[in-house]
């Protein structure tokens, strides 16, 4: 049965009916969600608006819960009810390919413009590190004004069968100059299912997904950084649905290597206790430069935690790899 939401007013005379106003004007509502999105619930991050999918087409809002679990947000609009479930489907196709990387691009592109970056904004919103692991599973969320109760029936279907979707509609009400929202969710948080833990990447674990690449220089440049890591000892375990693993220095975990070939390298102001010193961190910083891993304009200083290199590891010749593990060696290896 479709849920409808009445709110009265306590008077002396008894109660009162508030009149119902619309929430239909999408972008208010859609407004209201990026700027709070405690509306819907206190555990989501919002790390995109409007983001562009592999199919020419844009998810409304995009979020992070404190496990690190991908959120789609979908405003339903005028659009029939078929229609926003096969979208925001089609949404979920997409986001359960994106790796971590993609991920962390798609957070820091958006959260940049709010002079911030994803674990900053992470830390800042969960009291707490940002997961290793991002997008082990997914969420998907319908909102909208009121839903019908072929949706709702679809919506419960999907659920009890593991795919985890949900819907909360908005209910607007006036009372002379004072607004009132009004919030349900239709299904309680207790049926939901509980997500796949990420995988903890070993090394053997590691070699066999190596063994399964095909393309074979980013293959053996994989193979090459994972076996330079493990002989020097500063190999370490990555906690995460993708393949990846990290280098790291005798305080942290310094570079991370995913097997798309993207590197992301840690060496922002809150990262100098990963360094040996500030001068090696400053080094580090100089050489990913020359190898034109970085802009030359950037000042570590001004990074918070780090930065994706602007070169994959297949778009580096012989000589620059081979300069990569020397300025690797010389950053986290103390002497």
């Amino acid at each position: 049965m479709s849920t409808q939401i009445r709110l009265w007013k306590i008077t002396d005379k008894g109660f009162d009916v508030l009149d119902r106003g619309s929430v239909e004007r999408e972008k208010k509502l859609h407004d209201w969600l990026e700027e709070d999105i405690s509306l819907i619930s206190d555990d989501l991050l919002v790390i995109g608006r409007e983001v562009q999918t592999d199919f020419n087409k844009s998810i409304d809002l995009l979020c992070l819960n404190r496990d690190g679990d991908v959120v789609i947000i979908e405003l339903k609009r005028d659009r029939a009810p078929r229609d926003v479930l096969a979208q925001i489907l089609e949404y979920a196709s997409w986001v359960d390919d994106l790796p971590s990387d993609k991920i962390l691009e798609i957070a820091d592109e958006y959260l940049q413009k709010k002079g911030t970056d994803l674990e900053e904004a992470f830390r800042e919103k969960f009291d707490d590190e940002l997961p290793e692991s991002l997008n082990s599973s997914h969420k998907m969320l319908i909102v909208a004004s009121e839903l019908d109760a072929q949706t709702e029936r679809v919506l419960n279907y999907l659920s009890k069968r593991d795919i985890d979707i949900n819907a909360v509609t908005f209910s607007y009400f006036r009372d002379g100059e004072n607004e009132y929202l009004a919030r349900a969710v239709l299904i309680p948080e207790s049926m939901k299912p509980n997500p796949e833990k990420p995988k903890s990447w070993t090394y053997e674990l590691l070699q066999e997904q190596i063994d399964d690449m095909s393309k074979e220089i980013l293959k053996k440049r994989i193979s090459q950084i994972l076996e330079f890591a493990r002989e020097k000892n500063i190999f370490a375990e990555s906690l995460s649905r993708d393949p990846q693993f990290y280098l790291k220095s005798i305080d942290g975990k310094v570079l991370a290597v995913y097997f798309s070939g993207r590197l992301y390298a840690h060496f922002g102001s809150k990262e100098v206790r990963k360094y040996p010193s500030d001068e090696v961190r400053r080094r580090f910083v100089e050489d990913l430069k020359r190898l034109n891993l970085l802009p030359q304009d950037i000042n570590p200083d001004e990074v918070k935690s780090g930065k994706y290199l602007e070169r994959k590891l297949d778009d580096l010749s012989e000589e620059e790899f081979t300069e990569l593990l020397k300025i690797l060696e010389r950053t986290l290896i103390s002497k």
